[in-house]
């Protein structure tokens, strides 16, 4: 910049006329101002002090020191006031491509901040140099008027992107520029210079310059815009300034003031309303290549949306790299690309990426290492920066990136489906910024919904290809049959182990029970509504057993209904063979009942000799009174009354010795399990009875306080019996080294709930040992010296 200021005050010197101060174009505050649109406003200060050596350099030869200094300090205030001002009013002050932007330029730009400076500007140099103050405001106001028409648009434009694009057109484009230009020399010097000093036949005067000039400037404006209007403009004031020099053309016969004037007002009131038809122009030839372009993104939109909709999930990516790829060619990007967060790891993402030299390989970036992107991306924040300066201050990593691969601009837009994001699609440019007019970044999410849709729906597939399998795995591997029924009972599924005849994938499994029902099978019925409940909802799950015969064996069948969690309904059917299990079964109740009789049989046998004493009594009896009765018949008249009662008495004997006989053999007896109705009070009396000698022998008394009502339960009389007997013989057996006024056996019953019957045992022994309670119904563990240790452990599973 500090170069550019020196050789435009060079040149400024150069465009004067001696021996007046003020030059006719004056570069070097339009170069500031130029610069101060272009950086940031923070960075002002730098530039306004690099520019201070090259103002002293270029005019302290010149000019007088105090003088020099004065004027850096009004150049910088006119450039100044122009740059403040148009970054508050403008909406892009580096731009000048619509008629409200080039309005505020000459305003403020050309009119207001050379208008302000003027006045200080002149002041010094009247009072230093003794030059006339309305001259020199006059000539130094319109000298910088005319420099800010010409050099500052045509300065930014260049800088933004004026020399590539110019480099890129077609040569077409540059034949033509060079027609321009020639005829523009040739006009100008037809109008202001001798033409015969370059051996060309024109008049020596023309009469009329807006007429000569206009057409190569209107030309201009039309077909190259500000920016080519402006560098016309500059080359037709410095052809001007030359041939003014040599008073020669319009020159000749005016004076150098008025010659000034003349050619300052000329070429001013020219450019202002050039510049803006040339604005107003570019306004429209933009708006036309938006419309354009909008259409054509819009054609390859659709092609894009359709590309999509029926795609299979193995091939979305590869599509998604080829229209990538296509998007790029077709917008002249610099790069696009794709990034999606990673379906195993959440933290990391998988890049795919096509740069004009094609696709790029697919990596993968932690999100760590992009932390302020990551975080505007599931945030579901649109990123738009227009320079590395727009990012954050805490964006280290971002900024970083920029400067490696030479980023200049660039846009990302979150993937957003299912109400998840999926990751980002960004577009980055490395030249010319194509990433940040509104309608581009608009159709760029139209882009990314596509690409998110898509994304989602693989991501969908995947997923639910992965259950199919995982199912399918699983059906396979079950030993048991499963079959998957929808809402009406059709089976949609079913696994390997499935072979229920008639039950294939397609027909009803409820019409096939109805049908079973139909054909004489009694269950049918009861399995075909049970399913039928669970498919309604009506029961949480359905369990039945049911037997079937094969040729060679009856054969039993478990069948477990559950509901099927899904909005649609239906349910899971799980069909086993328990034969082998209801074998097994059988097996163990035919050994647990052997063991029972065992239990009973040996407990007998412990009682042998309370049951001796207990028949005992009855026998005797029926012996004593036989023989009172033979005594009596032997009489010569016997006492009948007396004879009746000896045998009714000994017919009462008889018939307890045959009580305790039965019940000797409905202990002993070995049968099938018998459940029926019956009181637990009569059962619990009639075992204490049984028991009464045993007790009486080992000088024990039973208490009974049992309920008021009967308790009648359902179960076996003789199971019943046997747990009542372990009971209170374990319980004689724990007192026998009691007193004998303590050993008390007491027997309670009681109604719990209304629906359970308590029965409860207590005795006066030592108690159970700590530690011991979990080991009492182990089968084999008892604390006797004696006995097997089975009681209890027959008792509970009794």
């Amino acid at each position: 910049m500090a170069v550019a200021y020196y050789v435009g005050a060079q040149l400024g010197f150069i465009l004067r006329f001696p021996p007046t101060t003020p030059s006719v174009l004056w570069p070097p505050n339009s170069i500031l101002t130029a610069t101060l649109l272009l950086t940031p406003v923070r960075r002002w200060w730098l530039y306004l002090l690099a520019a201070l050596p090259a103002h002293l350099a270029a005019e302290l030869p010149v000019l007088p020191p105090l003088l020099v200094f004065g004027l850096f300090a009004t150049n910088c205030a006119e450039a100044l006031v122009a740059a403040a001002g148009l970054r508050w009013l403008s909406d892009a002050p580096t731009r000048f491509d619509t008629l409200p932007r080039m309005a505020v330029f000459v305003l403020v730009g050309a009119l207001a901040a050379p208008f302000v400076s003027s006045f200080p500007d002149a002041a010094l140099v009247t009072a230093i140099q003794g030059e006339s103050y309305s001259f020199v405001w006059r000539t130094r106001f319109f000298s910088n008027v005319l420099a800010a028409l010409t050099i500052v648009p045509a300065v930014v434009m260049a800088v933004r992107n004026g020399l590539p694009n110019f480099r890129a057109a077609a040569p077409r484009r540059h034949l033509e520029a060079g027609l321009l230009a020639s005829g523009l020399f040739l006009a100008s010097m037809g109008q202001f210079g001798n033409p015969s000093e370059f051996g060309l036949g024109l008049p020596a005067e023309l009469s009329a310059p807006v007429a000569v000039l206009l057409p190569f400037l209107l030309w201009s404006a039309v077909r190259f815009g500000p920016g080519g209007l402006s560098v016309c403009l500059v080359a037709t004031a410095l052809l001007a300034v030359v041939a003014g020099t040599g008073e020669s053309g319009i020159f000749v016969t005016q004076r150098a003031a008025e010659a000034v004037l003349s050619l300052q007002i000329l070429l001013s009131t020219m450019a202002i309303p050039l510049m803006c038809l040339a604005a107003v122009i570019e306004e429209r030839r933009q708006a036309t290549e938006a419309l354009a372009t909008r259409l054509r993104l819009e054609e390859m939109l659709s092609r894009l949306s359709a590309a999509f909709v029926h795609l299979p999930s193995a091939t979305t990516h590869r599509a998604l790299d080829e229209w990538l790829g296509r998007l790029g060619e077709h917008l002249g990007l610099d790069c696009i690309m794709i990034a999606e967060y990673s379906r195993t790891a959440a933290d990391e993402l998988v890049v795919r990426a096509w740069a004009p030299s094609g696709p790029l390989k697919p990596q993968t970036v932690a999100c760590r290492e992009v932390p302020w992107a990551d975080d505007q991306l599931r945030q579901r924040q649109t990123v738009a920066v227009h320079d590395a300066g727009d990012l954050p201050p805490h964006a280290h990593a971002e900024r970083l990136m920029f400067r490696l691969y030479g980023i200049r601009s660039c846009i990302v837009v979150p993937l957003e489906a299912g109400g998840r994001v999926l990751g980002g699609l960004a577009v980055a440019t490395t030249g010319a910024d194509r990433a940040s007019p509104a309608p581009f970044a608009g159709w760029l999410r139209l882009v990314a919904e596509v690409f998110a849709s898509a994304l989602e729906r693989t991501a969908m597939e995947d997923a639910l290809r992965a259950s199919e399998g995982m199912k399918s795995a699983i059906l396979s591997s079950l030993s048991n049959g499963v079959a998957v029924l929808d809402s009406d009972g059709t089976i949609v599924a079913v696994s390997q182990s499935w072979t229920i005849e008639g039950a294939t994938v397609g027909s009803n499994y409820v019409t096939a029970w109805r049908e079973t029902a139909r054909a004489g099978a009694s269950h049918g019925s009861d399995a075909a509504a049970g399913i039928a409940a669970v498919l309604a909802r009506e029961r949480d799950s359905f369990t039945f057993e049911y037997t079937a015969r094969d040729p060679t064996a009856e054969r039993w069948y478990s069948m477990v209904v559950v509901p099927l969690n899904q909005p649609d309904g239906g349910a899971v059917i799980s069909h086993t063979d328990v034969t082998e299990r209801k074998r097994a079964e059988a097996n163990a109740q035919r050994s647990r009942q052997e063991l029972a009789h065992f239990t009973r049989v040996s407990t007998m046998g412990a009682l042998a000799a309370s049951l001796a004493h207990e028949l005992n009594q009855p026998l005797a009896a029926i012996l004593s009174n036989a023989q009172a009765a033979r005594r009596f018949l032997g009489a010569a008249r016997p006492d009948l009354d007396e004879i009746r009662s000896i045998l009714s008495d000994i017919v009462e004997d008889d018939k307890r010795a045959g009580e305790v006989i039965e019940g000797l053999r409905e202990l002993l007896r070995k049968g099938e399990t018998e459940v029926v109705p019956l009181d637990l009070n009569a059962l619990i009396r009639d075992v204490v009875k049984l028991l009464g000698s045993d007790a009486l022998i080992r000088r024990v008394r039973m208490h009974l306080d049992v309920a008021a009502e009967p308790l009648i339960v359902a179960g076996d009389r003789i199971q019943l019996q046997q747990v009542v007997l372990n009971l209170l013989v374990n319980a004689m057996d724990a007192m026998a080294d009691c007193p004998t006024e303590e050993r008390v056996v007491s027997v309670q019953t009681e109604l719990c709930d209304g629906q359970t019957a308590r029965v409860s045992v207590q005795d006066a022994g030592p108690g159970i040992l700590t530690g011991q309670h979990d080991l009492l119904f182990e089968p084999f563990y008892t604390t006797k010296p004696t006995g097997l240790g089975m009681g209890l452990s027959i008792s509970r599973s009794i």
